[in-house]
């Protein structure tokens, strides 16, 4: 399959996979490679590794480049593997992008240095250095603060112009729909594809203004997917309905984070533990109540 046909395929719903860890705060391997194993069986377009959902932030370098492998090994050309290689500087982020290529991910996606934030220019050379490291597409992450660093729509279409492997974008900087909209006006012709995040909480409205995909945490997958089938059939009512079923969910993962999202796929037996290394508090018994409820409201239980 070609590059551009790799592309156009991610068209659907993508899944950031979590990081599992054992009880011993190590990488538990097999419970990634479960996880994998669900997501391509539930029918996303891609899997992604050491996104914010997947911890980077508190993984090592070399534990980062590992779990891209485990990645790429696993996902055996099923589906395009996307290796999240956003740095704490553009030589940081050359070096991981460059050994993830090295490795055989398909495609790059990365944000903006996380720690000390970048003018402009300074954000257009960071992606200029990977641009001209590597071979593959570059998917940007256009991401919120505190994490994220973001980049004026203007911005992203100077280098979607410029750099010849930045191809794509996601896009969740608040108001997440309205940005989408300003984001797709500026790239049209541009960008080969512009994907949502924030878990799915806005995908009806922003498939309404041309978003082509959603990167989402994989505990509520299965109807995320049947979600946007829904709208690619033309059958608005019924994705509505779906879809606030699932809002419920999708809110307190929002509020909840990681701890949420890994705890779900625990109790979904996806992965052995919900343990998580982010500084977060541990969910209360009200939280498990909801799990449980909105599991079995979803036929999930």
């Amino acid at each position: 399959m070609s590059i551009n046909d790799q592309i156009a395929a991610l068209r659907g719903i993508q899944a950031i996979l979590v990081t599992p860890f054992d009880n011993q705060d190590r990488f538990d391997e097999q419970s990634f490679r479960r996880q994998i194993d669900f997501t391509i069986d539930a029918g996303v377009t891609a899997v992604i590794s050491t996104a914010i959902f997947g911890e980077f932030f508190v993984l090592s370098d070399s534990e980062r480049k590992h779990i891209t492998r485990v990645m790429v090994d696993q996902t055996a050309g099923r589906v395009p593997a996307i290796a999240t290689t956003s740095g704490v500087s553009a030589a940081h982020a050359v070096e991981l992008s460059v050994d993830a290529q090295k490795c055989g991910a398909d495609m790059l996606m990365l944000m903006p240095p996380y720690i000390s934030k970048l003018t402009p220019p300074g954000v257009y050379d960071y992606f200029k250095a990977v641009n001209d490291a590597v071979d593959i597409p570059i998917i940007i992450q256009n991401a919120a603060q505190p994490v994220g660093a973001p980049v004026s729509p203007e911005d992203l279409a100077r280098m979607l112009k410029d750099f010849e492997h930045c191809r794509l974008i996601k896009e969740e900087v608040p108001p997440n729909p309205h940005s989408m909209a300003r984001t797709a006006e500026a790239t049209k012709g541009l960008s080969q594809g512009i994907f949502g995040g924030t878990g799915g909480q806005y995908l009806i409205t922003e498939y309404r203004r041309g978003c082509t995909g959603w990167m989402v945490a994989p505990e509520f997958i299965e109807p995320t997917i049947e979600i946007f089938n829904l709208l690619e059939k033309g059958d608005e009512p019924a994705a509505r309905k779906l879809h606030q079923r699932l809002l419920p969910g999708l809110v307190l993962e929002h509020l909840l984070s990681i701890p949420w999202s890994k705890r779900v796929l625990k109790k979904r037996g996806i992965i052995d533990s919900d343990a998580w290394r982010i500084s977060m508090p541990p969910l209360q018994p009200e939280d498990e109540h909801e799990i449980d409820v909105i599991l079995a409201d979803l036929g999930l239980s």
